[in-house]
């Protein structure tokens, strides 16, 4: 009975630890799915293929990049952008953000192209080398590409069909010790501890961060433009500004009518106080 009751405490027991490790998958974020499909799959292509993952590259500017996957082999050297997205992918090469369609619901990213590009660069930086590289962009299989036009500068792919990509490349490029400087260069990249890649990882989420909400301000700002009203110019409160309008106590700005140029009340069309340019005529509109 004491040996059946532990076999029993051990069988419950692991079910538990792969019940706790089967929710853990679940909930994972779904770019993490990707990538770690995608670093399978890589490593499946043998020992010559040399893989970094998840890699902070300086940029010239001193700013970090986050790169998913970075493939070295004497065939060149294969930058990865992972996009784990399903649905209909809508977009094209220059076009800065592609749609994602899933049934009535529509999601906007930005153009994984441009974006592996940035990554590209900032690689070719930091080997300072003349090395072929070869911009890759795996989606999902459960993605539907719905492009118009096929990529000049990248291979945009379904997870299925990275292997094949890469593999056809078979054309020697970069010799051995191209190969070992390249290997040094990249494993400088990789953090030695724990803690240093959580620091580092910080550092590159809080300077996107400041990019978006640069954005957003950008975007939330209020423009100061010219308004047309029934052909009359209003121009925006300047140093043309001059005096005070009588009536309402706004600033009175320069403007320019078909009949030349007068000064209105800032308050228009609540307030439609004029008055002429050369101060010897004052006026109002009613």
């Amino acid at each position: 009975m004491l040996v059946i009751g532990l076999l029993f405490y051990i069988i419950i027991s692991l079910s538990f630890v792969a019940f706790i490790v089967f929710i853990a998958y679940l909930i994972q974020p779904k770019g993490v799915v990707g990538e770690r499909r995608v670093s399978k799959l890589l490593e499946s292509l043998g020992e010559e293929a040399m893989i970094f993952n998840d890699l902070y590259i300086p940029k010239k500017d001193g700013e970090m990049t986050q790169v998913d996957h970075v493939l070295l082999s004497a065939y060149g050297l294969f930058v990865i952008e992972t996009k784990n997205y399903k649905g209909w992918i809508f977009g094209g090469e220059t076009q800065r953000n592609w749609t994602q369609t899933i049934y009535k619901k529509r999601s906007r990213f930005y153009n994984p192209v441009m974006q592996n590009n940035t990554h590209l660069k900032a690689l070719q930086h930091h080997l300072n080398m003349d090395v072929p590289v070869h911009s890759i962009i795996v989606f999902s299989d459960a993605a539907t590409f719905k492009f118009k036009e096929p990529f000049q500068t990248a291979h945009v792919i379904q997870t299925k069909h990275l292997k094949r990509t890469i593999e056809q490349y078979k054309t020697q490029e970069i010799s051995a010790e191209q190969l070992i400087r390249i290997s040094k260069l990249l494993n400088a990249l990789i953090p030695k501890t724990k803690q240093q890649k959580n620091e580092i990882k910080k550092q590159h989420l809080e300077h996107v961060k400041e990019i978006v909400n640069s954005k957003k301000k950008k975007v939330n700002a209020v423009k100061t433009e010219p308004i047309t009203i029934d052909r009359v110019v209003m121009e925006p409160a300047s140093s043309t500004s001059v005096d005070t309008c009588p009536k309402c106590g706004s600033n009175l700005v320069l403007r320019n009518g078909k009949h030349g140029s007068f000064y209105g009340c800032n308050g228009f069309p609540k307030c439609r106080y004029t008055r002429n340019h050369d101060f010897n005529l004052n006026r109002s509109h009613l």
